[in-house]
């Protein structure tokens, strides 16, 4: 994983707020954190997947960037 810079920690902290109890209020959310994540982590998720695998990725490794960053 390569390190943040200071726009993807904004946008961290912005994307991390939106699905931090673990659901997406909406599918535009949804898709902002899967695209954070592609781009962080070089992973290649469908930006509408509703894979259960997929979205746990994409939430805990966020959760534990944010916690990282922001604690």
């Amino acid at each position: 994983m390569k390190e943040l810079d200071k726009d993807e920690i904004k946008e961290l902290g912005e994307v991390w707020m939106l699905i931090k109890t673990g659901r997406a209020d909406n599918s535009k959310d949804k898709s902002r954190a899967i695209s954070l994540w592609n781009k962080i982590a070089g992973t290649n998720f469908t930006h509408n997947t509703s894979c259960s695998s997929c979205l746990g990725t994409v939430f805990y490794g966020l959760g534990g960037l944010y916690n990282e960053y922001f604690k």
